[in-house]
């Protein structure tokens, strides 16, 4: 685990990707140094989970609430290291946690406070806010941390070496993918802080990373769900990790 700091009461917990994978795991933290209580942005699973519990108590804090930024599993499956934590999220979480099992399996992992677009949420120093952008999943939502930053779940992954990495959809939701990626556009000043990655500042790279995952997405769409990597990625500037996610229409 590397412990990255972000700006004063914003760190990071980076952990490398698992064997045969090129995308690693983010847990970003923010601090109420007053109260002694931090924030977290995902839990990755519950070994990731526990080693930044074991951090931040041995730092003297202890975790007050978790935003869960979608409800996949490598987003979620910590919180069983982080039992009686408050959980904020989308309130379309269930239509993502049903997939993945019967009810008992994954009920304890819904928001026990669901956000929506207009609520702020005070902590610490920080104010945040929420917005929803389905696309990678149906619960996917961006959150606003005060005017510099912008967490945007998996609507951009890379490497940690920074590599971009294929954007995943559902064949129907490549459009609101790509409105929600247009949306980020208009965030493009902040840094964007990845749950797989690493941190994009410089405008131009935003730029490109959502120009690049716009054209892909389209690209698909026009080839009905039916063309090769090289075709969906030929207006593309980058080359992505993880082809194997190249997404067929069913």
């Amino acid at each position: 685990m590397e412990k990255l700091s972000i700006a004063r009461g914003i760190v990071q917990y980076r952990f490398p990707p698992a064997e045969g994978k090129h995308y690693g795991f983010n847990i970003t933290a923010l601090l109420d140094e007053g109260a002694k209580q931090a924030l977290l942005i995902d839990t990755a699973y519950e070994e990731e989970a526990a080693a930044v519990r074991g951090a931040l108590e041995a730092a003297g804090y202890t975790i007050a609430r978790i935003v869960i930024s979608h409800f996949h599993p490598d987003h979620v499956l910590g919180l069983n290291a982080l039992p009686e934590v408050p959980i904020l999220g989308s309130p379309r979480a269930e239509e993502t946690l049903s997939q993945f099992g019967e009810r008992t399996e994954w009920e304890r992992f819904l928001p026990t406070l669901p956000v929506n677009e207009t609520d702020t949420v005070e902590f610490g120093l920080f104010r945040l806010r929420f917005r929803f952008a389905p696309g990678h999943s149906a619960c996917s939502a961006y959150t606003l941390i005060d005017d510099g930053f912008i967490h945007v779940a998996d609507n951009v992954m890379t490497s940690n070496a920074g590599q971009d990495i294929l954007p995943w959809a559902a064949y129907d939701l490549i459009e609101a993918h790509i409105q929600s990626l247009e949306m980020l556009r208009e965030s493009a000043s902040r840094t964007l802080l990845l749950s797989h990655g690493i941190m994009l500042e410089d405008a131009d790279t935003i730029e490109a990373a959502i120009a690049n995952r716009i054209e892909y997405f389209r690209a698909i769409l026009e080839g009905e769900g039916r063309i090769s990597y090289e075709e969906a990625t030929a207006n593309c500037t980058c080359d992505f990790l993880h082809k194997e996610w190249l997404i067929r229409a069913e």
